[in-house]
């Protein structure tokens, strides 16, 4: 069972390529139909695609820097993120998110695309900045962390104006922000928490160190 889980998990590099692939189709495809506010959800949803590949491949290692750098882990590999928890987490956010895009769109939907979006800019800049904190002796120059580019480039700009836009065309209703808000929090507590702390495990099997590597940008400075 360990195998297969193992096979199963290297899938996810093509799982984000695959969705990346099917979501330019859509928008290719349906772009003059959309909403303002609906291009920009999608224009989110792509960004997040480049966005995991960027994480987890190119340059990769998240994981390892988020194991390292805030969360003081001696066993940056596997605990207490690690490639089970960090797959679970990202594809079930991703299948449950592409449907609603493709062909359930709502306002309360584009709200969470943006929210989340900004979530990730603060985290990342975060991040990047207790990384430099933690490596300028080793040569690190900047606040750079594995899913950075993407979420400067994609994230910041556009979630910022899919906020504005919905505000302002006044599309976010009382209802709409109580979807938004109970949809985050509990993707935030069963999405994301409890799977991260049920796979937490110093003897996982499931480590970043088998081929293919999902690269680890931090190896420079711990050379």
């Amino acid at each position: 069972m360990v195998k297969f889980i193992k096979r199963l998990l290297l899938s996810h590099f093509y799982v984000d390529v695959i969705l990346l692939v099917v979501t330019a189709c859509f928008m290719l495809l349906e772009w003059s139909s959309l909403t303002v506010d609906h291009q920009l959800a999608y224009v989110l949803f792509f960004g997040m695609c480049l966005h995991q590949l960027e994480e987890y491949r190119f340059p990769g290692g998240f994981v390892w820097g988020q194991n390292t750098v805030a969360l003081n882990s001696d066993m940056p590999d596997r605990y207490p993120g690690n490639r089970l928890s960090a797959v679970f987490v990202d594809v079930f956010a991703m299948f449950i998110s592409a449907p609603f895009l493709y062909w359930h769109y709502t306002s309360s939907m584009a709200m969470i695309f943006a929210i989340f979006a900004m979530i990730e800019v603060v985290i990342h800049i975060l991040f990047g900045t207790m990384a430099l904190m933690k490596f300028k002796d080793q040569g690190k120059e900047t606040i750079y962390f594995p899913g950075s580019f993407t979420s400067w480039v994609f994230f910041a700009p556009f979630g910022i104006v899919l906020i504005y836009k919905l505000v302002d065309n006044n599309l976010m209703t009382g209802n709409a922000w109580w979807w938004t808000v109970g949809i985050l929090v509990a993707y935030f507590i069963f999405g994301f928490a409890l799977p991260f702390l049920a796979f937490a495990n110093r003897n996982t099997p499931y480590v970043y160190d088998q081929e293919p590597r999902e690269g680890f940008y931090f190896q420079r400075y711990t050379k």
